[in-house]
């Protein structure tokens, strides 16, 4: 999957979508996703080649758990043949997020640097 093919995918839930931080216009809208870059290497392509794997993390944020669009999501995922582990957690107390759940998991991508 390449980070264009990632973030196709993303929007096409019909929910906001923001690369690195949440835009201010944003900010209480429900559901909603965030991803960003945060960890990058170096794979041995064939022959002397190398390309970039990147290590995108998910942010999916709902008032609900297991909410409709997050199934969506995985079925979607699945669909493409990644099956990330999922990590959820409530958000009880914080200005931004309170009384949100996050769920979050990473997928790998290529890149051309």
């Amino acid at each position: 999957m390449t980070k264009q093919e990632l973030s196709s995918l993303l929007k096409s839930l019909g929910v906001p979508v923001n690369e690195g931080i949440t835009s201010d216009k944003n900010t209480n809208e429900y559901p909603r996703i965030v991803f960003w870059p945060y960890l990058e290497e170096d794979e041995m392509a064939s022959g002397n080649e190398y390309q970039n794997v990147v290590t995108y993390q998910i942010s999916f944020f709902a008032r609900t758990p297991q909410h409709d669009k997050y199934k969506e999501l995985r079925k979607k995922l699945r669909e493409q043949g990644i099956h990330p582990k999922f990590q959820h957690e409530y958000v009880e107390k914080d200005p931004v997020f309170s009384k949100t759940w996050h769920t979050y998991f990473s997928v790998d991508v290529i890149e051309d640097v």
